[in-house]
């Protein structure tokens, strides 16, 4: 009898988790990119700058041109990631469903924003979640709760990959079955789409154009300017762009690929795509002005025709992990990497106000704060107070070792100390934050006792621009 394969091993354990044959042959072609010496990182003198004429247009200008009509909103649906459990801040649900803002979730607060334009401008615009099976079940119930109804499904399962071994390519065998999966990274969302037969749905029921963005990114609401736009100028695809600070290292850049000096097409550099020699040039402020906010808009029509031509491109992402003390590597693509199928492109500039993500306690703590506001159209933004002190991005700092997890950070911050004129806020050591305090300039706060210190022992609750140690 003949050893099986890791080709063989590899469809055998797709098959039994019931996923397509068409996807298992889009896994296997790209175990054997890997195979073949791909690595997923990217040629640095192929990596050109974008032309700001050609490229890239300010949300403003697009305002000032393209009022909001009924018309153009009535050809948009929504769709939402909603597939993270937040693992890295200790969850073990949908991270959408935890409390964000004024007593809501993310999810509610994602729904309102939909109910709020429905009202307004008397159209049915569709919400859709790409969910995994961590999250579809419960997100459904959350979202019933809200009132929210539409003809078309509000929810498609995301799929999963196996974790292949390092040394073979053979997938992993884990004591909990769970732990042999990963996500495929959010470029799933366009192979879902087209075999679910959503996508087709949405063409055949009048829906033009898709707005794609992060479930725990409340700034991504609809700006009803760029739809019309978008439909006007005749786009295939666009990225909303933000100028970095010093609180942004590691978000994705659009860059024009060039090669022996001609032009090929755009790509979206990962920083897990990124030489490790040339980390310091992606992160810093000079070459790439902007980076990605992962809010995007395609025209659905494009989409298909493109997809329909076949090698439809995403640029393979190769992460490295180690599960039970094994090598293993997880092949994802990203979303935003799709902009490489399409020629037809512009990064919109917007301001900062509409990327307010949530990817670690120190996030949570500003959304959370009152350096940010949930205005009458449920979108989360910096404050009004703090605008008027033309102050950006709070940089906040927690100590991984007492704050990284929710409930770890829910133990320790039973008062949110106001933020609204702080400029940075570092916490080092285990401090219990037990009564309101108010944070302005630059602050540290620095436990080295050993044991759990209330910020109430300091005698005062205004901070300005000082270090406390202890």
């Amino acid at each position: 009898m003949s050893k099986e394969t890791y080709k063989e091993k590899i469809i055998e354990k797709m098959k039994s988790a019931n996923l397509s044959q068409e996807f298992i042959e889009e896994f296997l072609m790209k175990v054997q990119q890997v195979k073949d010496g791909e690595t997923g990182i990217a040629v640095w003198n192929e990596v050109g700058d974008l032309d700001p004429k050609e490229d890239e247009i300010d949300l403003k200008e697009i305002q000032a041109k393209y009022p909001a009509t009924k018309e153009a909103l009535g050809k948009l649906v929504i769709i939402k990631l909603n597939g993270g459990l937040g693992t890295s801040m200790g969850l073990s649900k949908a991270k959408s469903l935890i409390p964000i803002k004024d007593g809501f979730s993310f999810l509610k607060i994602i729904a309102n924003q939909v109910l709020h334009l429905r009202e307004k401008y008397s159209v049915e615009i569709p919400l859709l979640l790409m969910d995994s099976f961590n999250t579809q079940l419960d997100s459904q119930v959350e979202l019933k709760t809200t009132g929210l109804t539409q003809k078309i499904p509000t929810s498609f399962l995301q799929h999963k990959v196996p974790r292949i071994l390092l040394k073979d390519y053979f997938p992993i065998e884990t004591k909990d079955p769970k732990d042999d999966w990963c996500p495929p990274g959010h470029g799933d969302i366009y192979f879902t789409l087209v075999e679910t037969g959503i996508l087709d749905q949405l063409i055949d029921s009048g829906y033009e154009v898709a707005f794609l963005s992060n479930g725990d990114n409340l700034g991504a609401t609809v700006d009803s300017s760029i739809v019309s736009y978008f439909l006007d100028t005749g786009l295939d695809f666009a990225m909303e762009m933000t100028p970095k600070t010093l609180a942004d290292k590691k978000g994705g850049a659009i860059y024009r690929k060039i090669r022996d000096g001609k032009f090929l097409h755009y790509e979206l550099l990962e920083t897990a795509q990124v030489p490790k020699e040339f980390e310091h040039e992606f992160t810093g402020m000079g070459k790439f002005r902007t980076f990605s906010t992962n809010n995007l808009w395609i025209n659905l029509k494009s989409l298909k025709a493109r997809w329909k031509q076949g090698n439809f491109r995403l640029s393979l992402i190769v992460n490295r992990k180690e599960v039970e003390g094994q090598n293993v590597l997880q092949l994802e693509t990203a979303m935003g990497s799709a902009v490489g199928n399409f020629s037809n492109f512009r990064g919109i500039i917007i301001p900062r106000d509409r990327f307010a993500p949530v990817k670690k306690t120190e996030d949570y703590l500003v959304r959370r704060s009152d350096a940010y506001q949930l205005n009458e159209d449920y979108s989360l933004t910096m404050s009004l107070a703090r605008k008027k002190l033309g102050l950006g991005e709070p940089v906040v700092s927690l100590d991984d070792s007492f704050y990284k997890k929710i409930q770890d950070f829910d133990k320790r911050l039973q008062m949110l100390p106001s933020l609204f004129a702080c400029e940075s806020l570092e916490v080092k050591g285990d401090w219990l934050f037990d009564v309101d305090i108010t944070v302005k300039g630059k602050v540290q706060f620095e436990n080295t006792t050993g044991s759990q210190m209330k910020i109430s022992s300091l005698g005062k609750v205004f901070f300005e621009d000082e270090s406390i140690k202890k």
